[in-house]
């Protein structure tokens, strides 16, 4: 699947996801037991913040195999996530890798303070510097996720799938209390 159908896709899915009253995930043992024989086939990556409230799947209306699913606090992007990703491009076949903040992070907000605690701080660290003087919140999460991709987009590896037009690395915000996702790249004074 290209990057723009799975783009469509990623956007119908929330759009259900935003009108539904249940949950609609297919989660059986047919489909479990098709996955473990036929391995694994998702249409797009998905890095986004280790939130509890913050579920890919749901949010964009998925069932097991669709999305691969890269879960780290703030979202950050260190080795691991860009390995993550390349094996998800150059293994799996992905053509979009949608990097999701989303409105009351708690990461953020802690970079936002200046006053991390413990470990916190490498993953503030990283959100400060890609937030810079920012002190919007909602502004702060979405230039941490347009940083993230500009990270990727510098990796080996990933820059040049995406010269050959294999792979589309784009930044998206979830808006917590409404569900709704809205995708970038932003213009400057949105």
């Amino acid at each position: 699947m290209n990057s723009s159908k799975a783009l469509e896709k990623l956007k119908n899915g929330n759009r259900k996801y935003r009108t539904s009253k249940r949950g609609r995930a297919l989660i059986t043992s047919k489909l479990r037991h098709k996955l473990a024989d036929r391995g694994q086939h998702p249409y797009a990556c998905v890095i986004c913040c280790s939130d509890s409230r913050v579920v890919p799947e749901m949010i964009f209306s998925a069932d097991m195999g669709d999305i691969f699913t890269i879960r780290t606090a703030g979202n950050v992007i260190n080795s691991g996530e860009e390995a993550s990703v390349e094996y998800a491009a150059e293994h799996l076949g992905v053509s979009l890798v949608v990097v999701m903040g989303h409105t009351l992070c708690g990461a953020v907000a802690a970079a936002l303070s200046g006053t991390p605690y413990g470990s916190i701080r490498e993953i503030t660290d990283i959100i400060k510097t890609a937030v810079g003087d920012e002190k919007d919140p909602e502004r702060a999460a979405v230039l941490n996720a347009e940083n993230a991709v500009e990270s990727l987009k510098c990796h080996t590896g990933l820059s040049s799938l995406i010269k050959e037009g294999k792979l589309e690395i784009i930044p998206a915000l979830y808006h917590t209390r409404s569900g709704r996702v809205s995708f970038g790249p932003w213009k400057q004074e949105e």
